[in-house]
């Protein structure tokens, strides 16, 4: 299928970029192949990588907030698995790091005000914060593929420390699917199926009237070794091969574009970006 033709968002729209704290994590997890030393050496010490958890918080002049990733949820301790608190240890301030306390800091209105959420995919440090959505109208947007496989994994248990059935919940969320590869949720609003990392995860492509192409990676690409190298993630990877598909897609489109490019977890990269409660627009 092609891509859908370029369009901008309406004048008037803003972009700002939400820091939900970070997880601090084994290299070997979003890098193929990292921390393996050759078996004649005596234990050497682990690269670990500050992995930040982003959103985007975007104010549609008639469609009101919308919400690209929501982090993690409030209370890791109750609702993580115990190996990813132990292995994964989270960074993180509520009065700084929580979604609600995190928009709040933007002037743009609170949490309550967001209309629509739209999800790279269903992995707790990226779908945690659906617990201040439920039971409410707030549209759920994920593409149906990250869907089923979310709801499958949760409900057999084959991946218990990625999802978690607090907010894989079908009554008390006012879900919405996808098919598409190329889905447009308004005009200057484009999500890309990019399937690797997990099968229905999705890249955000953002048009501003004024700073031009956004393009949000999510974790399709973790670190900025995934992105500028092609080196693959490690232990989170799904399915190689669709991988590398979706990162020629992905580098394509940023040439085509001039976009400027935020990786899942990379803090470097929000240099091209300006810091909440700065935005663009």
């Amino acid at each position: 299928m092609s891509v859908l033709p370029p369009s901008c968002m309406p004048k008037g729209s803003k972009l700002w970029i939400l820091n939900l704290g970070s997880l601090d994590s084994d290299a070997s997890g979003v890098l193929y192949g990292a921390n393996i030393f050759p078996a004649h050496l005596p234990p050497q010490q682990h690269e670990r990588r500050s992995l930040v958890m982003f959103s985007a918080l975007i104010e549609h002049p008639t469609a009101g907030l919308i919400l690209f990733d929501t982090g993690s949820c409030e209370d890791a301790i109750s609702n993580w698995d115990s190996t990813m608190i132990e292995c994964v240890p989270r960074i993180w301030q509520k009065e700084i790091n929580s979604l609600p306390a995190a928009i709040e800091a933007t002037g743009a209105r609170s949490i309550k005000d967001v209309k629509k959420v739209i999800l790279s995919h269903l992995h707790f440090d990226h779908a945690g914060g659906l617990e201040h959505f439920l039971d409410t109208d707030v549209e759920i947007w994920v593409h149906e593929a990250e869907f089923k496989n979310a709801f499958w994994a949760a409900a057999t248990g084959i991946e218990p420390s990625l999802y978690s059935k607090k907010y894989l919940d079908v009554s008390r969320l006012k879900w919405r699917t996808f098919s598409e590869d190329h889905f447009q949720v308004f005009p200057g609003l484009t999500l890309h199926h990019c399937p690797g990392h997990t099968d229905g995860s999705v890249v955000m492509e953002l048009r501003m009237g004024d700073s031009g192409t956004s393009i949000f990676t999510a974790d399709l690409f973790h670190v900025k070794e995934n992105y500028e190298d092609g080196w693959p993630a490690g232990r989170l990877m799904r399915d190689y091969n669709a991988w590398w598909r979706s990162r020629q897609f992905v580098k394509g489109l940023v040439d085509r574009t001039g976009a400027r490019v935020l990786l899942g977890h990379e803090p470097s990269y929000m240099k091209a970006f300006k810091t909440s409660p700065e935005y663009l627009e």
